[in-house]
């Protein structure tokens, strides 16, 4: 790559690329994309340490006691405004930087592969969250259902959350993976988010706020967890809203007599920002930037007229419920809210109330948790590669092109998404596609319609499949190998 690509003269590398050969790009490409990385993660730092040289600069000299809380936060504040300055992005973007490096910190191995350029900063922000929630987790004292007592029983929560960032799959998608780790592992730890969250929103907000619960919950979690900047108020913008009692001032502020005095003092030793009618706390973007959506309150009874909407990116089928939670009657594996992903077992029985439940089928529950398919584990044969799934007569509707749909639930059930390498659309969106193609002709000849030779591919990948660029092998395990025709480059994506 670099014998040929100067880095100095555009047009020059412009014309370089589009005069390479398919298999140059191929390889040239993901080259480019890891330095990118490489350089990006550099630059996170950077801002961090600038920020942090701002901040020591504007507490250099002051008395200990003398450093309060309203004080740091300024600081802390004009760290950021130099950041947006000097690297030209906004104060958000440097406040989200900020943050991912100091959380980085205590994350070594998560650290080193964004270092390497091994994951984009999305992928490290989302892998640095969940390995600081899952800090007390200990893995090495799981039962043997959620954790083999071989090869992980000595991995550390960071290890596994490492493990996960590595698969072919998409952001939100690792998202939920990570999620339904630690739900398997400490369901207490995601219930007390949860219900802190919740909390929090209902003493700092009233009904007039005008912002979805997704965003408020966004923020009072990036409060919670220290995201610099983050801090829940009000925005109703009413003088007399109720939740602007209980220990605060006219303008939300939490502080004492002495620390806005202190504040006060402290204030006029900087220039006035230039956006000086915005509100004094500015928001970040949150460490981990996926979003969580608005879950409908349970304690709200749907009225008889009331129109379903989608949840999610859940298709809600006319006359249905509009939530459909899926659980495990054993109590092993995590329980899933359809268009949504994982969720807590407790909060999964009172969704109960007003969603529809359906359980795990028994293949799902056979296969175990999400916590045993480690990357480097021993590989399992492929499946039955005449696509009968093991069985040696066809069983009820194997001989039938479209699968039933307690067949296709249980396909689903299995596999939460597109089984292609870097999608996340979810599988109840997707067509169910036959691994070993179904003879029309001759039903009993080709792939039958069973489990073991059906995974879920969105509309897009099914057609791309059927080019027979990129083959499927299908594992016993349901990983799904995928083999480029031309070069033999491997690519493996998991179940669930």
């Amino acid at each position: 790559m670099s014998s040929v690509l100067t880095f100095t003269d555009p047009d020059a590398d412009a014309a370089a690329i589009a005069a390479m050969s398919q298999d140059e790009l191929t390889e040239t490409g993901p080259e480019l994309l890891r330095q990118s990385r490489k350089y990006e993660a550099r630059t996170v730092l950077a801002a961090a340490a600038l920020a942090e040289r701002v901040f020591r600069e504007h507490l250099a000299g002051r008395p200990e006691t003398g450093v309060w809380g309203s004080v740091v936060e300024h600081a802390e504040r004009l760290g950021r405004a130099e950041v947006s300055l000097q690297f030209k992005v906004s104060r958000s973007k440097a406040g989200s930087w900020v943050a991912l490096a100091d959380l980085l910190e205590k994350f070594p191995l998560i650290r080193a592969a964004y270092l390497n350029g091994e994951l984009s900063t999305n992928q490290a922000s989302i892998m640095a969250r969940a390995a600081q929630r899952g800090g007390d987790i200990d893995t090495t004292d799981s039962d043997s259902d959620s954790v083999d007592a071989g090869d992980e029983s000595g991995m550390s929560f960071e290890e596994i959350v490492l493990d996960y960032g590595s698969r072919a799959t998409t952001d939100p998608v690792l998202s939920q993976q990570l999620d339904a780790a630690l739900i398997s592992m400490n369901p207490d730890s995601v219930i007390e988010d949860r219900d802190t969250i919740t909390d929090l929103v209902g003493e700092r907000t009233c009904r007039k706020d005008p912002r979805r619960v997704g965003s408020l919950r966004v923020i009072a979690l990036g409060e919670i967890t220290g995201v610099p900047g983050a801090h829940l108020d009000c925005a109703c913008g009413q003088d007399d809203c109720p939740k602007r009692g209980s220990g605060t001032d006219s303008n939300g502020s939490a502080e004492t007599p002495a620390d806005a005095d202190d504040a006060a003092a402290w204030d006029d030793l900087f220039p006035e920002p230039i956006d000086a009618d915005a509100p004094d706390v500015e928001l970040v973007e949150l460490v981990e930037p996926v979003i969580e959506p608005e879950i409908p309150d349970p304690m709200d009874e749907p009225t008889p007229d009331q129109v379903p909407v989608a949840f999610g990116r859940a298709l809600v089928v006319p006359g249905a419920p509009v939530l459909t939670v899926l659980k495990d009657p054993d109590g092993v594996l995590v329980p899933r809210l359809q268009g949504y992903g994982p969720i807590d077992p407790d909060y999964a029985i009172t969704l109960a109330e007003i969603a529809k439940t359906i359980h795990y089928p028994e293949s799902a529950r056979a296969a175990g948790t999400l916590i045993p398919h480690i990357s480097d584990r021993a590989q399992t044969p492929p499946a039955d590669p005449t696509g009968h799934g093991g069985h040696t007569m066809p069983p009820p509707g194997a001989l039938t092109y479209a699968p039933s749909a307690t067949l296709r639930a249980e396909v689903l059930a299995n596999d939460a998404w597109c089984r292609y390498p870097y999608c996340g659309m979810p599988s109840h969106l997707c067509d169910l596609n036959h691994w070993r193609p179904f003879n029309h002709a001759d039903p009993e000849a080709g792939g039958w319609t069973v489990l073991g030779d059906l995974i879920p591919l969105c509309r897009a990948d099914h057609q791309r499949k059927h080019l027979g660029e990129w083959v499927p092998t299908l594992l016993l395990d349901r990983r799904v190998q995928w083999r480029r025709r031309r070069t033999g480059q491997v690519i493996v994506t998991f179940p669930r």
